[in-house]
Formats: structure tokens, sequence, C-alpha cells
């Protein structure tokens, strides 16, 4: 699928907008020496996540172990605070974890699959996704793909041909990191509660950049986490549990987090907590919660749906440009399906990213996939710069 509108047809945001989102250009550094279209793998970084990480260094410095009572512990819940209003949950609804993939392992083990053997999952999720039960058929769980046919968009009514009486989950992302499509989690979820089973997201491509509320898309479980649009570095995740739910998780696989009381620290039993921090592991990785702080709170500050909107203009104005140079432009057609990536199939995208690397310019690639993802920090100016070194590179190579 390819898109074929003209650059101009876009409309431009009101320019107080565009003046308020570009000052926060100053709040990063990198963006003084590179152009960089590369957020949806690692967000930029702060100026206040760096003085975040700073004060932990000098806490540490100043009260050592003692910090955990007095300070750390507080600022892990200023986190939570910060997430839950994010995607319009309750705090108590909301866990932490290192990574995805171990929050992932903790709900994974929590259901009962003794009568719902299946978990259906599309084939353009992320691969942390779908290894989490891929590795599980050996104990009987069976994995089952919704397939994209033109690899980029996926119809929820295709979901509804493969969930079942014998569906446990129903796991997904909201945004494919191949494309970019913004899938209608809400049909999702309502094809999977149909038939008794749960609706788990992967929402580590949304989170920041689009509007979430856990609660009108009626989602079950969600997992995202700070590396990316975020701005928190790598070392945070985020898990949601709704509240109905919270008394059935009782993952096999736990840590001292996790226990109601502890820091009693029993060892004779094992009591869950009452919320959702009962998936919790262990000693969570402090320099990163205060680097995610200061991203939540610019996140905040400027509001999801200003961010997306900012974005999608952006995204709109790259993908029309890739479009004169006649790219073919591996994004949904509609443009509220878009998120801010854009894929252009190119030769040897590797090689391109290398070639931009060398003009301070930083973008990625997947297979077969030159990736772009501006975020409200880049500029249209940036759009032009990235684009028309793509097709000088391409140039050299004829």
């Amino acid at each position: 699928m390819t898109i074929d509108e003209p650059r101009m047809q876009y409309p431009v945001p009101p320019a107080i907008e565009h003046a308020e989102l570009l000052t926060y250009r100053a709040e990063f550094p990198i963006l003084q020496r590179k152009t960089y279209l590369n957020s949806c793998s690692l967000g930029a970084l702060s100026v206040r996540s760096m003085q975040g990480m700073e004060q932990f260094m000098e806490m540490w410095n100043e009260w050592g172990a003692h910090a955990w009572y007095e300070i750390w512990l507080g600022e892990v819940a200023k986190a939570r605070h910060k997430f839950a209003a994010l995607i319009g949950a309750q705090v108590h609804e909301v866990a932490i974890a290192p990574s995805v993939s171990v929050a992932l392992s903790t709900i994974a083990t929590a259901l009962d699959y003794s009568k719902r053997h299946k978990v259906v999952m599309a084939d353009l999720d992320f691969p942390t996704l779908i290894y989490q039960w891929l590795v599980k058929e050996r104990l009987g769980v069976s994995s089952h793909f919704v397939k994209s046919a033109d690899r980029i968009t996926l119809a929820p009514e295709l979901f509804e041909e493969a969930v079942d009486a014998q569906t446990a989950l129903v796991a997904t992302s909201r945004v494919f990191y191949t494309s970019g499509y913004i899938q209608d989690i809400r049909a999702i979820a309502d094809i999977a509660h149909k038939q008794g089973a749960y609706i788990l997201v992967d929402d580590y491509q949304g989170t920041g950049q689009i509007p979430i509320n856990v609660n009108a898309l009626d989602v079950d479980f969600l997992v995202t986490g700070t590396l990316k649009w975020l701005m928190g570095g790598p070392g945070l995740s985020f898990v949601y549990i709704r509240e109905g739910l919270l008394p059935l998780i009782e993952p096999t696989i736990t840590g001292w987090f996790g226990h109601r009381d502890q820091f009693q620290f029993k060892t004779d039993e094992f009591t869950f907590r009452m919320d959702a921090a009962r998936v919790e592991m262990g000693t969570p990785a402090m320099p990163t919660v205060y680097a995610a702080n200061g991203g939540l709170d610019i996140v905040q500050e400027i509001s999801v749906e200003s961010i997306c909107e900012r974005t999608r203009y952006l995204t709109n104005d790259l993908i029309a440009r890739a479009r004169e140079h006649g790219w073919t432009v591996h994004a949904p057609q509609e443009p509220e399906c878009r998120s801010s990536i854009v894929m252009l199939e190119l030769e040897h995208p590797q090689q391109i990213v290398q070639a931009l690397v060398e003009r301070n310019i930083i973008a990625d690639y997947r297979p077969g996939l030159l990736r772009i993802s501006p975020y409200f920090y880049n500029t249209i100016e940036e759009n032009a710069i990235v684009i028309d070194a793509v097709a000088e590179i391409l140039a050299k190579r004829k």
C-alpha cells in the first residue's frame, strides 16, 4: 500500500502550538548536534532527565542505603502516579518491571491454560511478545497468528475468525513497529471478551505519542516502557492490570517486591500484595526511574493529544516528501491510522542508515525498510534534511 496524497493537502497545526512545542528543543542536547529521527527506537535524552540522574547520584552519595526508605521509593511512587494518569488508570492498577520481556513473563505464568490453551497474536507483533508464548508450546500452549495480507494493516475482523472458546488470551500491539499502523484495540477487546478471553496490549510503540485510556479500550493487561516515546531510557517498564483481575493474578515467578509484607522479610510463607505490584520482582533500576520521571513530566506538560497532533503532521509531511521521490512508503493509507513511524521500502537500508550517520542524521532500519520516526521536538526542516540526504545517497549508487 502506498501513499499518494500531495504534501500541501495536509493541514498545518496552529502556529502558536508549533512555537510552544519547538521551545522544548532546548531540552534535548542531541538536537543541537544531530538530526535525530529515531525516537521509536530510543527517545532523545532531556536535560531534565540528566538532572534527575544527577540527583540520584547526589542522594546515593549523601545518604547511601538510607536513601531507599526516605527518597528512592518515593521516586518510584511518582513514576507510578504519572503513568497511571497518562493511560487513565488507577495507581493501584500499575506495577513496574525492568523490561517488557520480564513483565510479559510474569503475566504469562499467572494465566491458566488447562481449559483454554490458545493464545492469539498478530504476525506483525514485536518478537518479544510472540516468543513469550512460543516457548510455552511444550507446556501445551497453542500459539495462533492472525496474518496481515499487506504486511501493514490488520482488520480487527480477522481476530474474530481466530478467537474461540479455547482462547485464553489475545496478545497484540496497539502500534505495529514495522508499519506504524494503529490497531482498533477496542474492537479486538470486544472480540476477546465475547469469547471469554483476556486481552493484553503491548503499547511500547504507542504510549506517549498516541492518546490512550485503558478503561475506554476495555483492556485487561497493558505493558509498555520508557525507552521510546516516554524518553526515559532503558531499564523501566510499566504494567497495567485491570482492577477486577488483581485477585486472580498469582504468577509463579516473583521476588521480594511482590510480597504483601515486603519489609517483614518473612521466609516461611508468601502472600501476594493486593495491588498490581504483586507482579513486581526485585529492586528497580533507580537511575532509570529518575530519568523516566523527567521524560514523563515533559509528556504530561505538553499532553499526549498535542504530541499526537504535532507528530501526525510531521509524519504526513515526511510521507508526502518520500512519495515525491517515487519511493514506496510502507504505511497505512488513512492518516488517522498512522503513528509516527515511517517505513520506506529501499534496498540495503542498513547501508543507508550508516551513510546517514556520517551526515549526523540518526534513523534506523528493519529488514528491507528504512525507518524514520519524527517526534514533537522535530521540525519540517529536519524532514527535508533526511529526505534530501537519502535521495543523495541513492543517487550515488547509480
